[in-house]
C-alpha cells in the first residue's frame, strides 16, 4: 500500500515502461510521469530520437521546460543563441522563451521535463502507437498543422515561429 500526498502517490517506472508512442520522424517519445500522477507538479517525457528529429521553433506560455540530454547530438536554439550538445548536458528554458532543437547524430536520447505538469499530454495524443512502428502515418503525414492543431485542441499556451 502506498501513502497518498496531496492527491499524489509514489511512482517507479523502469526503463520501457510509460506510455510510449511514435513521434516525427520515427522517434519513440514515453510518457514518464503525467501531470495527473504528480498532483499537476510536473511531467516528464523521454525521447529515443532518431537523426532529423525537431521541434520547429516555439514557445511555452505555460510552463518552464528542462532537457537532460543524455547521448547524441542534439542542436538546441534558445532565443538567438545556439549550442550543440553532444553526449551529456542539461538546458533550463523558462517560459516566453523560444526556442528548437534538432538531432544530428543517428539516435539522441533526452528527457523533458516541464513544470507545471501538462505538457507531456500533447505527445501521448499527438503520438501514433507504437505498434504501427514501420507503417504508422510518419514523416509526410507529420506535418506543422497537425502539430499546432493538437496544441491549440489540448489548450497547451504554445506559441509556433517568433
Amino acid at each position: 500500500m502506498t501513502a497518498e500526498l496531496d492527491g499524489r502517490s509514489p511512482v517507479i517506472r523502469r526503463d520501457g515502461e510509460g506510455i510510449s508512442r511514435l513521434w516525427g520522424k520515427g522517434s519513440v517519445v514515453t510518457t514518464k510521469l503525467s501531470a495527473e500522477e504528480t498532483g499537476g507538479a510536473l511531467g516528464i517525457t523521454h525521447f529515443s530520437a532518431v537523426m532529423g528529429e525537431r521541434a520547429p521553433r516555439h514557445t511555452h506560455t505555460l510552463e518552464d521546460e528542462i532537457f537532460i540530454v543524455e547521448g547524441g547530438e542534439v542542436v538546441l536554439t534558445v532565443g538567438e543563441r545556439t549550442e550543440i550538445v553532444n553526449g551529456a548536458g542539461v538546458l533550463f528554458l523558462p517560459r516566453g522563451v523560444p526556442h528548437s532543437y534538432l538531432v544530428e547524430s543517428e539516435t539522441a536520447r533526452f528527457y523533458v521535463i516541464t513544470t507545471p505538469g501538462g505538457f507531456e499530454r500533447f505527445f501521448s495524443e499527438a503520438g501514433y502507437p507504437v505498434r504501427l512502428r514501420g507503417s504508422a502515418p510518419v514523416g509526410d503525414a507529420w506535418s506543422a498543422d497537425r502539430t499546432a492543431e493538437f496544441s491549440e485542441r489540448l489548450g497547451l499556451g504554445l506559441i509556433w515561429g517568433d
